[in-house]
């Protein structure tokens, strides 16, 4: 058991070092991120993440996490509300730096220039669902890492191999079949057999897929509707296109 140190004050040095995990810049320089809530920290845990501290408001019941020899910290509420992005902090928060599990990564998901951190979130969880045990993330895609995100994902963020790069290196790669959302001259997609590996690619909530990324791809998929909507959400055409390819 580690012994927990307390923190009362905002002006804490280890307080403003985490502070500053709130921030993609320093999310990327220190290789750290901050979750909140029992569940995300006990899959993190559970599924080999190395948790680097524990932080718990002051008489939340922390016995369950003693046995884990994490660095603690109890802080009072204002501490808490300081470092939470919840209007009503859950008491329980972690820093954590990602370590990806290890996959076969014969079902890729690409996503290229995701914004939206609640279609991220969404599809990183669709992914873990249907078996697509790797996520690519182009530079440009929102952080997989930001307090929304994760929160969206519920704990799927580590159980899935997530990596960023070129959104057209990666198709450049790849050693299998490659699907690519979009309109013109694409096949159905109840007329798309294939087996893994095979990579799906999403792209951007208003341009699509990148014209660079199509070029690179062989095959362009379409959902058809019969329904009067032009078009769906990233995340419910991604969940509707690795249902189809699940494993």
């Amino acid at each position: 058991m580690v012994e927990p140190k307390y923190i009362t004050s905002k002006d804490n040095p280890r307080v403003k070092e985490m502070k500053k995990l709130q921030s993609k810049k320093y999310r990327r320089k220190l290789d750290q991120f901050l979750i909140e809530g029992a569940h995300l920290i006990e899959e993190a845990i559970a599924h080999g993440q190395k948790v680097q501290s524990l932080v718990f408001l002051e008489d939340y019941d922390h016995g369950e996490y003693d046995a884990h020899g994490i660095e603690t910290f109890i802080v009072n509420e204002g501490v808490m509300k300081t470092l939470s992005s919840l209007e009503t902090p859950p008491g329980i928060m972690a820093v954590v730096s990602y370590v990806p599990p290890e996959t076969a990564g014969r079902r890729v998901l690409l996503l290229d220039g995701i914004q939206d951190p609640g279609n991220l979130g969404t599809l990183l969880r669709t992914a873990d669902a249907f078996g697509f045990d790797r996520v690519i993330l182009s530079r440009d895609t929102v952080d997989a890492f930001s307090d929304k995100v994760l929160r969206s994902a519920q704990g799927s963020t580590f159980h899935i191999d997530i990596t960023t790069m070129d959104a057209a290196e990666a198709v450049q790669q790849f050693d299998g079949a490659v699907f690519a959302t979009d309109l013109e001259g694409a096949t159905p997609l109840d007329a798309v057999e294939a087996q893994a590996p095979l990579m799906v690619i999403l792209g951007n909530e208003g341009r699509g897929v990148s014209e660079m990324v199509l070029a690179q791809v062989e095959r362009k998929i379409k959902i058809e509707m019969p329904g009067a909507s032009e078009s769906l959400n990233v995340a419910i055409a991604g969940g509707i296109i690795m249902h189809h390819f699940k494993a």
